[in-house]
């Protein structure tokens, strides 16, 4: 966990200002200019602050990432999946790094999965493996 001067330091690098939240510049405008600040926004700060804060890190670097995420995404407009795709991967992962050889029922049974589809992930992740490990010759 970073301490909270150099927190502080990296803020006021981005802001001019030390220490401060999207609370305090939410309190410091007036309505006119909140139209400004889009719910989606909000959100997501809400959604980093709350992330780091159950990571143990400092939760005022919320602001300082949601800068960065502004300044590279702002004005753009592009489709967030809901992240099954991603999800998925990780189960593969998962599944990929508990596969010892012998013990395919107990990953059923932890994964909530038929044997088969053990299998198939086994053999996938087998596959990308030796792919990763080997170049291709042809």
């Amino acid at each position: 966990m970073k301490p909270a001067t150099q927190s502080a330091e990296h803020n006021q690098d981005l802001f001019g200002f030390a220490e401060i939240t999207a609370e305090e510049i939410d309190n410091m405008v007036d309505e006119e200019e909140k139209v400004r600040w889009p719910e989606d926004m909000r959100q997501l700060y809400d959604l980093l602050t709350s992330d780091l804060e159950n990571a143990g890190i400092d939760k005022s670097l919320a602001i300082t990432q949601l800068n960065s995420i502004c300044k590279t995404f702002g004005g753009m407009q592009f489709y967030l999946p809901r992240g099954e795709a991603l999800s998925n991967m990780i189960l593969k992962f998962s599944v990929w790094n508990d596969f010892k050889g012998d013990n395919v029922r107990e990953l059923t049974r932890k994964y909530d999965m038929s044997e088969n589809h053990v299998y198939r992930i086994v053999k996938m992740m087998r596959a990308r493996e030796i792919k990763r490990r080997q170049p291709n010759l042809f």
